[in-house]
């Protein structure tokens, strides 16, 4: 009868653990592992020169089938803005903006259109118009030293 009771539990605790989510996140990083769909968490604070990716986490599947994402200035103004499909079936929008200049991954100057300054990023349920999550990023100069680098 323990033993029953032992497996009770335990097989609820495996249940409570694959029904709960994470919390909904914005992750900004400068690399994206392809193989298991990832950002890179490096924080907030970019060089002018660093790669910059984002990815956006719904914390469970998407319920609606458009996500917007907008780069905003210190100011409130728009410097970007797209709007894209998303599949009810992934849980994760990743956003990696390929350079015209040189290829590969935008870097953040690129990205946020300037070398240096404090922006905004945006994500917002398109199908509502439901502002979803914002981020504060800040972009120095590559001269700058940011803190925990050596």
């Amino acid at each position: 009868m323990k033993k029953l009771q032992l497996l009770l539990a335990f097989a609820a605790g495996l249940i409570l653990a694959a029904c709960s989510s994470e919390p909904m996140s914005i992750v900004t990083g400068k690399d994206f592992i392809s193989n298991r769909a990832v950002v890179v968490d490096t924080g907030s604070v970019f060089h002018s020169s660093d790669p910059f990716v984002m990815q956006f986490r719904y914390g469970k599947n998407f319920d609606f089938s458009k996500i917007k994402w907008e780069v905003l200035s210190a100011d409130g103004k728009q410097i970007s803005s797209k709007t894209s499909k998303v599949n009810a079936k992934e849980g994760s929008y990743t956003i990696l903006v390929s350079s015209a200049r040189k290829g590969g991954i935008a870097n953040a100057a690129e990205i946020f259109r300037a070398k240096e300054g404090n922006f905004k990023v945006r994500f917002i349920n398109a199908d509502s118009d439901a502002l979803l999550l914002e981020k504060q990023i800040r972009v120095v100069l590559n001269s700058e030293k940011i803190d925990g680098e050596e």
